[in-house]
This record gives structure tokens, C-alpha cells and sequence, in this order.
């Protein structure tokens, strides 16, 4: 990269600013050469601060007068207290015995969560090799134990995966997997709980804008195709737009396609990066299709490229419910869009059979519990973490209406798919075997560590390829990556 380019996209990066779209419903129209200023990260605020004059009398400061017999009664007031302190056994014992109480209840409450992690093990180990009687007591044991509102982490977390291997237990009895729930308005507001609560989406997002910002330098046509808008809506675009339109030369003729089984969804992501395209002077055009990629005849309904158009694909994969449809079928039409720039955003939680077909599903459940135990104990911590109150509204609904539904899908029998076809376990895999290259870019790591909050556990790794890993205290929860596609001399032109 150029000097000149370099800084052409810093100043581009330095309006990338994420927030809530409803934050920005409220702008004046006459701010349209700029970005919000609405910040993603957390203020600090200084605490410890003493008002002028607090505790600190004037030198014209009169003294309290008091009264001799006021004192003397006083003071007869402090001995009898004194004095009942030390009939009582001292000040000292009656400390030393609250501590004493504190750590009895410590270790009461160690103790139960053990044997909740040790019971939902066996739990899990007896639906494995199908036994179902036991694996029943056991969930009703657990039910009891575990509550999804209760103050620990822990304790949440257990619930959830009681509740979810209670779903698989009854489809398992009955001998047919259980419907996967399309999504709705409840999943969005999840989702966007998800985006201000934990920084791991804004992350995701500021990475996978770079990589998008870097491949339509100089670019005049763009197109942006979402392969699953429903999670997050506008919220990643409305990022990127503001970047775009602050390029030297001005805007570009933006075109974005969205994919998602929710018109509701769609229509409301077409409005708000509308009314965001108009402020920004910029031209633009949004394409819905109400469909699954993978789903029959989903290629034709995106729009012809026109010549010179650069074109970008993204895909947050999650498991809250069946984005893509027929894995197959998507990746041919990821292959002909031929897209100049692919950003995917995948769990760290690959475990073999991941959402697979239920031929083999029993033979991989243990595993794929394991992982995903390992995966929601560290994201469950994270978010108790940042939001400590056992009220907090915000991230029960996340914990409810996102992480719960992931955990019921990612152990449900037949995966998150439930459609007996086969799914790929890693997209990053498939894509390498599909015809894509790496392209990661230098800096996208640093640009997310400058961002993360200081001191809360956050953690950010780099790999050599440029796949950017989000964490939390150094445990991998989501993999960034960049793909451009390297057309073959046989491959038919678009």
C-alpha cells in the first residue's frame, strides 16, 4: 500500500464509528457529511472526585459550639457501648466470625457447581450411548439445581444446556428431530442486545469493514452481498457507509444484496441504509431476497454485475437457526458471484459432526457437547464479567434469546441444519478446497486491539494466514477470515 493510500484509509477508518441504529434515527439531516459520534466503547469516569469545600472548612469557618452536658452524656453513651462491645467477646470475634460465614458460604457454592458440572457430564454421557432413563433423572435432578436467572455464571450456563439436552432427550424418545424455529423479531433484538453488550460483533464488524474497505479502494461501482442479514440488520453497514462516503473523490454508486428468510428484516435493513445513503449524498440501491442462499434459484435473484463493479461477500455464520440452506448449493453461488473480497465471521467451536446429517450424529454428540460447553462457559463469563447485576435485562435477553437458542441447536439431534443433508463443518476449509486464497491484510489485529476495553479480559490474536481470533482470556470464540477468489483458466467468465 502506498503512503497516499495509506492514509486515504486511515482517514476513511477513522469515521468508522459503530452504534445501535436506533441511536441514529435521531440525527439532524443536516449532518450528512459526517458520522456519528456515537462511541462503542465505554466511558470512564472518574471517581474518588472531593467537591471544593467538602471536608475542607473555610479559615473563616465558625466552630460548632457544644454543649458541656451534651458532651458529658455523650461520652456516657461511648463507654456504655464500649463496654457492651467487650461483654460481648470483642469487635474482633464477631469479624472473624463473619468471615468464617462467608467463606463456609464460598465453599458451599463451589461445591454446587461442581457437582452441576459433574451430573451435566454424566447427563451428557448417558444420551450419548442412548441411555435415556438415566439420563433423565439426571436432568430432572438438574432442573432443580440450575436456574437461567440465578446470580452465577455458572449456574446460567447449566441451565441452558439442561434445557437443551432436555429437547434432544424428548426427540430422541419420540424418533424425530425436532423443528428448527425460524427466526423472528425476538432474534434481532437478541442479536443487537449481543452487539452492545459484548464488543465480539463491533470486532468482527471493524475487521471485516477494513478488509471490504481495502478491496474497493479507487473503486467507482461497488456491491456488497450479505448472505444472512436477519442477526444484525443495518447494523454492520451503517459502519461502513460513512467510511465510504468520506473516500477522496467522493462516494461511490453503492449497491447491497440481502439474503434472509425474514422480509420484515430485510425491508426494515433496506430503509435505514437508505435514509443513511441519502444524508451521505451517496447513491445507492438495496436488493432483498427473501430466500436462503442455498435455497433453489436464490442466484437469480441477484442482480447482473455491470462492468468494473467490484464486489464483496460477507457471512456472520452463527447457530441461532439455518442461514444458508444447502451448504453445497451455497458455495457455487459464492463461486459465481466471484467476489473480489470474502469476509466470514465462524465460531470457534468446530467439533466433527458440527450440524452434520443424523446418520453419524450420536457417533459425534460428545464432542460436539465438549466444545460447545467449552465455547458458552467462556462467553457466558465474559458477559457477567461486563454486566454484573444479577437484573441486568440486556444480558438475559442475549443469554435467552441468542446463547440459550444456540445451545439448544448446537445439541439438538441433526445440528443446527436439521435437514439430514450434511453441512460443512469449516467454511475456511471449504473455501480453500473451493478455489479461495487467503487475503489477509497486515494491521486488522492492532486496529481490533486498540479497540478492545482495557483491563476486562478481552483477547485478540493474529494468526499467520491473517485470520484475526476473538477471545476471551485467551480463549478462542471467533475467527475472522478474508477470501479472494482466484479463478482457474477453466472456469467459465461471469
Amino acid at each position: 500500500m502506498s503512503a497516499g493510500r495509506g492514509s486515504d484509509m486511515q482517514d476513511s477508518l477513522s469515521l468508522m464509528q459503530f452504534h445501535d441504529p436506533y441511536f441514529y434515527s435521531g440525527s439532524a439531516a443536516g449532518s450528512a457529511n459526517l458520522p456519528l459520534s456515537h462511541s462503542s466503547l465505554p466511558h470512564h469516569h472518574q471517581e474518588g472526585f472531593v467537591n471544593a469545600g467538602e471536608h475542607c472548612p473555610g479559615k473563616d469557618a465558625v466552630p460548632e459550639f457544644v454543649d458541656p452536658a451534651t458532651a458529658e452524656v455523650s461520652g456516657e453513651q461511648e463507654l456504655t457501648v464500649a463496654s457492651k462491645e467487650v461483654s460481648e467477646g470483642g469487635g474482633d470475634g464477631a469479624v472473624e466470625a463473619e468471615r468464617d460465614g462467608a467463606a463456609t458460604a464460598r465453599g458451599e457454592e463451589e461445591a454446587h457447581g461442581v457437582r452441576m458440572i459433574q451430573l451435566l457430564m454424566e447427563c451428557a454421557v448417558a444420551v450419548s450411548v442412548g441411555n435415556l432413563g438415566d439420563a433423565n433423572s439426571m436432568l430432572l435432578e438438574l432442573a432443580q439445581m440450575a436456574s437461567p436467572y440465578a446470580s452465577s455464571c455458572g449456574e446460567r450456563l447449566v441451565a441452558y444446556f439442561t434445557k437443551a439436552l432436555a429437547a434432544r432427550l424428548m426427540s430422541s424418545w419420540v424418533g424425530i428431530c425436532a423443528p428448527l424455529a425460524p427466526p423472528s423479531a425476538a432474534v434481532h433484538a437478541a442479536f443487537r442486545a449481543f452487539y452492545n453488550v459484548a464488543p465480539f460483533a463491533r470486532f468482527a464488524y471493524l475487521a471485516c469493514n477494513q478488509s471490504i474497505l481495502d478491496a474497493f479502494h479507487g473503486k467507482r461501482l461497488v456491491h456488497i452481498v450479505d448472505l444472512d442479514v436477519v442477526p444484525g440488520g443495518a447494523l454492520q453497514w451503517l459502519s461502513l457507509l460513512p467510511a465510504l462516503a468520506a473516500r477522496p473523490g467522493g462516494p461511490p454508486v453503492l449497491r447491497v444484496t440481502g439474503f434472509g428468510v425474514s422480509a420484515a428484516a430485510l425491508h426494515d435493513t433496506g430503509n435505514q441504509l437508505a435514509g443513511l445513503a441519502s444524508k451521505l449524498c451517496m447513491p445507492f440501491e438495496f436488493y432483498a431476497v427473501a430466500k436462503r442462499p442455498g435455497d433453489v434459484g436464490a442466484a437469480a435473484d441477484v442482480p447482473g454485475r455491470r462492468p468494473g463493479e467490484a464486489l464483496a461477500v460477507h457471512w456472520l455464520r452463527h447457530a441461532m437457526f439455518d442461514a444458508a440452506g444447502d451448504d453445497g448449493a451455497m458455495m457455487q453461488l459464492v463461486r459465481w458471484l466471484e467476489p473480489k473480497v470474502l469476509t466470514l465471521v465462524e465460531q470457534e467451536r468446530g467439533a466433527p459432526g458440527d450440524g452434520g446429517g443424523s446418520g453419524h450424529d450420536h457417533s459425534h454428540f460428545l464432542d460436539r457437547f465438549v466444545s460447545a460447553l467449552h465455547h458458552y462457559s467462556a462467553l457466558f463469563d465474559s458477559m457477567g464479567a461486563s454486566r454484573p447485576s444479577d437484573e441486568d435485562a440486556s444480558r438475559h435477553l442475549v443469554e435467552q434469546g441468542m446463547l440459550g437458542r444456540e445451545i439448544g441447536n448446537a445439541l439438538a439431534v441433526g445440528g443446527p441444519s436439521r435437514s439430514g443433508r450434511d453441512k460443512f463443518g469449516c467454511w475456511q476449509a471449504e473455501l480453500a478446497r473451493h478455489g479461495f486464497l487467503r487475503a489477509g491484510g497486515a494491521g486488522r489485529a492492532q486496529m481490533v486491539a486498540a479497540a478492545c476495553p482495557a483491563r476486562l479480559g478481552y483477547t485478540v490474536a493474529d494468526d499467520h494466514d491473517g485470520t484475526v481470533r476473538l477471545g476471551w482470556k485467551g480463549t478462542p470464540l471467533y475467527a475472522v477470515s478474508t477470501w479472494a477468489w482466484c479463478p482457474s483458466p477453466h472456469v467459465l467468465q461471469r
